[in-house]
């Protein structure tokens, strides 16, 4: 039976004899929302279905044009519609999405949800409790604490003193950890903001510097992610403040250069290539958008560590972070323990329902320097103070997460982490980490046959060891190599043509449906290249499907152009 059916007989079910939302016969809540869920569920589970269909395109509309021109939504100023309508445009919202159900969505760094997590967001809702103070969400405050708790362990910290929180994505999670480090830092920050942390430093002894000289500057590799830049801006220190690492030829940041620049940021000398300032954060990625990078949290402990003041170390793990649970990966992120703070992403490889994000800090007291009055909310908090030990201090200011960040709403998601925790373990996590890097390394494997050696190129390997020129992560980079004979005296040219085919590939299989995949430029100008994201739950047989189909597109464009 077709979705269309499932979904109209479905409808019919439900309001046949049934009155609308104005003149309901329903007695209570409970029955209405028995009546929704029941929509729902044959709703959502048709249009799973037809994912799970091998023909099914992953998305209706090959670009938003399209879309635009075909749907149009409106909302009603008027008295509102009844159920039957009501349930249409929920069949429509579902018919005119992408389709993660596919297993063939390879265009982000997250995928289908975990059928449990479905569930979990339903009973989130139910709840609908903001996550602000216990009193109003006492499991779901528990259920934060328990992953944070958890998450700790696995880098190897002290579970007592540290703490953590959800966010509203990595970006947040990264933009926290910058606003904790300037308040911990700079204790006039969090009075005076950024012209407070230049008396600071003039309390220090550093009178003689200019402004700045004492601007705090931020540090990150090359192929870290955007959110950094953000993060400066929203913490009022300026693009300006952040100074971008050099990276090797595996996305990685250099530690040696790292410890250069911050040498250089004491010199008289203000240049563009090594601006003079006070550093202060020094954030390492574990898993880079693009390559899938792990920078070498080792070395870049220890470069922190050398410095004659305290440098903040962050560590953005949206991506990579579940490496910690497998004890073969782990490696990837050897160091975690020296960091100050990490963020992690379950909504990504973990397949939790988005959003889900994490940001912890290795000393949780750190998070009281985020806190303001509010008494009409936060009570209690006269019980807190420094004198404290440290799990009495988590365990007053656990009363009120809150206060922890910046923002005062707060979506329990923690709750989604901890059924799929509790469902999973933490050696079903492991495999599921494990078959997706497998799966890189398959497919990594099938382009160096000799069926495709000669028809496509991969990207710089991002490895994880010296020896292995096999993928560091879950990412595969490759694109159209050029037909054998042809070859181009500049480089610039080369890439250039490539970078075209790239694109022609990317746009071709938009218009086919069957795959959505994206690309992206690699470092030292190389060009564009297809940038494939083997999900642990994707098939074997898509990959492969996909790699053929972007060999076939780039040979038919390049003997074209050619």
């Amino acid at each position: 039976m077709t979705m269309a059916r499932d979904t109209s007989e479905a409808i019919r079910a439900a309001t046949n004899g049934q009155h609308d939302a104005h003149g309901a016969a329903m007695s209570s809540n409970s029955e209405k929302v028995a009546r929704y869920l029941e929509v729902i569920q044959k709703l959502v589970t048709a249009w799973m279905k037809e994912g799970e269909n091998d023909r099914t395109p992953v998305a209706k509309w090959s670009d938003s044009k399209s879309l635009r021109e075909n749907v149009r939504l409106r909302v009603h100023e008027g008295d509102g519609v009844g159920d039957e309508a009501l349930f249409e445009a929920m069949s429509e919202v579902l018919d005119n999405s992408v389709n993660p159900w596919t297993g063939r969505f390879l265009d982000k760094l997250y995928a289908a949800p975990q059928p449990l997590g479905v569930a979990s967001e339903t009973l989130l809702a139910a709840i609908n409790a903001n996550a602000h103070v216990m009193s109003a969400s006492p499991m779901l405050c528990l259920a934060e604490e328990c992953c944070a708790s958890a998450f700790a362990r696995l880098c190897g910290w002290d579970e007592a003193r540290s703490d953590g929180l959800t966010m509203p994505g990595g970006s947040s999670s990264n933009t926290l950890a910058v606003q904790t480090a300037l308040s911990t830092l700079f204790p006039f920050f969090h009075t005076d903001g950024v012209l407070g942390i230049g008396q600071e430093l003039a309390n220090r002894g550093l009178q003689g510097r200019s402004a700045a000289a004492c601007r705090p500057l931020i540090f990150t590799s090359e192929q870290s992610h955007y959110s950094l830049d953000k993060a400066a801006i929203a913490c009022g220190l300026g693009l300006s403040s952040v100074v971008k690492v050099a990276c090797d030829d595996r996305g990685r940041m250099d530690p040696k250069e790292l410890e250069l620049l911050l040498s250089a940021a004491f010199s008289k000398e203000n240049t563009a290539s090594s601006p003079r300032g006070f550093p202060f954060f020094v954030n390492a990625t574990s898993g880079s958008t693009v390559m899938g990078s792990f920078d070498q949290l080792d070395e870049i402990a220890a470069v922190c560590r050398k410095q004659p003041h305290p440098v903040w170390l962050h560590v953005d793990a949206s991506w990579g972070g579940p490496v910690l649970f497998s004890q073969s990966a782990r490696k990837l992120m050897s160091g975690i323990e020296a960091a100050d703070s990490m963020a992690i992403n379950p909504h990504k490889l973990l397949n939790i329902p988005l959003q889900c994000s994490f940001a912890l800090f290795r000393n949780g007291n750190a998070l009281d320097n985020n806190a303001l009055d509010a008494p009409y909310l936060f009570h209690g908090r006269d019980s807190t103070s420094k004198e404290q030990k440290d799990a009495e201090r988590k365990l007053a200011r656990r009363e009120n997460p809150a206060l922890m960040a910046y923002g005062c709403g707060r979506r329990g998601d923690a709750l989604k982490m901890y059924l799929a925790w509790l469902s999973a373990g933490s050696v079903g996590f492991a495999r599921h980490v494990e078959r997706g890097m497998s799966l890189a390394r398959e497919i990594v494997d099938l382009i160096r046959t000799p069926a495709y050696a000669s028809r496509l190129e991969l990207g710089p390997a991002s490895a994880s060891d010296e020896d292995d020129d096999g993928p560091a992560f879950l990412q595969v980079c490759f694109r159209p190599a050029l037909p054998q004979g042809q070859s181009f005296k500049e480089e610039q040219e080369r890439s250039e043509i490539l970078s075209k085919a790239t694109r022609h590939v990317y746009e071709t299989l938009k218009v086919r449906k069957r795959f959505a995949v994206d690309f992206a430029p690699l470092p030292r100008g190389i060009g564009d290249f297809i940038r494939l994201v083997t999900h642990p739950s994707t098939t074997v047989e898509n990959l492969r499907d996909l790699v053929e189909q972007v060999a076939v597109i780039g040979e038919e464009y390049l003997s074209r152009e050619g």
